[in-house]
């Protein structure tokens, strides 16, 4: 197993919540069965105890993933136990008080298969995961500067289509925050949408995480797993938190990861974020993680 942790800027609030990581595992690390594998993470922890959250996300997510691998169970499987495993350890044993904490996660696992390799990615909430392929005729993604930009998954918002139907079914509250007018005194909506819970007293701006168990049942962590095959045109993975996505287009990003080597690459997505908030939002800037992965690597030819 070889760890990698991506570049991360602390954001202007509070400590860095943001945890990412990537492992690519051998055979044999858990047992002579264990097929070859890659993983990454990205988390966002939000909340007073987000630190504690997302970091004990990171390592439980990676941990259940692995052993679920290790006794036979497919990529698709293995990602959804490794999210409900670590759901249920956060809130029954991680000694974290979860109620109104929580983080976002994806998890993406790359494993062989008979045609090639395949990309498996599970998540919840806002952090988000993009994958770079070369344009029809670029051989190889060799002209790195012509990716084309592909979504591997979808932010869990309140107002997402299919976000919206599940939690008008559930019967939740979703509003923005609402604040009294200095001049009125009349009540107002101000900011995102948000999930509330049944007492509106705490509300989430998304509609699935790890932890904020102060909203369940509306608010879920049941992640959304979707698979697919990689070829030899898929040449990049960005992996990043909503630090980089609130300020930057993917394709601004996946132009950054074909034009450099991937370490400088999510480098430079990092500090060009940070400059963003810092001009559009003075002292509002959020955490902002990124790994940027060479998907031709020697590591990931698996």
């Amino acid at each position: 197993m070889r760890p990698c942790i991506g570049p991360s800027q602390e954001g202007s609030l509070h400590e860095n919540h943001d945890r990412g990581a990537t492992a690519v595992l051998a055979r044999g690390v858990h047992g002579a069965s264990t097929p070859p594998a890659a993983l990454f993470a990205m988390l966002d922890g939000h909340g007073q105890e987000g630190a504690q959250v997302s970091g004990f996300s990171q390592k439980n997510l990676f941990a259940a993933c692995t052993a679920a691998l290790a006794a036979g169970h497919g990529p698709s499987e293995a990602v959804a136990y490794a999210f409900e495993k670590t759901a249920a350890a956060l809130e029954g044993r991680s000694g974290i008080d979860c109620r109104f904490s929580g983080s976002t996660a994806v998890l993406a696992l790359i494993t062989p298969s008979p045609s090639g390799r395949v990309i498996t990615v599970g998540f919840v909430g806002d952090s988000r995961a993009i994958v770079g392929r070369a344009k029809p005729g670029r051989a190889g993604g060799r002209a790195q500067a012509e990716l084309m930009t592909l979504m591997l998954t979808r932010d869990h918002k309140p107002d997402d289509p299919k976000e919206r139907l599940r939690l008008q079914q559930a019967r939740a509250v979703v509003r923005p925050s609402r604040v009294q007018h200095p001049t009125t005194g009349q009540f107002v909506e101000v900011g995102c949408t948000r999930v509330w819970d049944t007492g509106q007293v705490y509300g989430v701006a998304m509609s699935r995480s790890l932890g904020d168990t102060q909203c369940h049942p509306f608010l879920i962590a049941t992640p959304d797993v979707e698979s697919r095959p990689l070829n030899e045109k898929d040449v990049k993975l960005v992996m990043a938190t909503d630090g980089v996505w609130d300020v930057m287009k993917n394709e601004e990003a996946m132009a950054i990861a074909a034009s450099l080597a991937p370490d400088q690459a999510a480098q430079k997505i990092v500090h060009e974020s940070a400059t963003r908030w810092d001009k559009q939002m003075p002292g509002r800037r959020d955490d902002i993680t990124c790994l940027v992965v060479d998907l031709a690597a020697a590591d990931l030819q698996l």
